[in-house]
């Protein structure tokens, strides 16, 4: 055998080694598209959000005071507040989305009128949970805000989990009527989101 012949097969066992590297270097890459997948806008896309805010509006109902039709007009008034992020309190383009759909989905509530307020500029959240108004909204009567029911909802967002609270909060008292909880999971394989049942 010639010198060629041996530095050629010395190389084989290299070889080898180079194309499991590239292999394992892939299968990394592979994994990291992936997880790449549990973007926000992806996880809103992977979930029904008409199911998912329609059930809440309903539970979240159940939860309120009942509608007196001989009592003051502002007694089924809402205040509903966009969806804000938990740990920024801000609203972000793609979950206003949820904002509308859940005002519109109180709004068929027989007895019940909504009204939108923005976070930040009408309504507030202290660091100790208290809602503030930050100016006097719809005053038909009610001295202090006008509605019955501060609606806000906040999410937070976690790599593999979409975490969504709803509360209805009484402005007179800063009592909470009602409070929600949604917690979903998502799995993404072969580079797809799905929500996990």
């Amino acid at each position: 055998m010639s010198i060629r012949d041996r530095l050629n097969l010395s190389y084989l066992p290299m070889g080898i080694v180079a194309i499991c590297a590239i292999l394992g270097l892939s299968a990394c890459s592979t994994t990291r598209t992936e997880s790449q997948c549990l973007t926000f806008e992806d996880k809103l896309q992977a979930t029904d959000l008409t199911l998912l805010v329609s059930g809440m509006a309903t539970e979240l109902n159940t939860s309120l005071p009942k509608f007196d039709p001989n009592g003051p007009d502002e007694y089924g008034v809402l205040l509903v507040a966009d969806f804000v992020n938990v740990n920024t309190l801000k609203t972000e383009p793609n979950v206003l989305v949820m904002s509308e759909m859940m005002r519109t989905y109180l709004a068929r509530i027989p007895g019940k009128k909504v009204v939108q307020v923005e976070f930040g500029k009408d309504i507030r959240i202290s660091d100790t949970g208290i809602v503030s108004l930050t100016r006097k909204i719809g005053q038909t009567g009610n001295t202090k805000v006008g509605a019955s029911q501060v609606i806000v909802g906040t999410y937070l967002n976690l790599p593999n989990k979409l975490v969504i609270n709803v509360k209805a909060i009484d402005p007179s008292n800063q009592i909470i009527s009602a409070a929600l909880v949604r917690e979903l999971n998502y799995l993404c394989s072969g580079g797809k989101l799905k929500l996990e049942k």
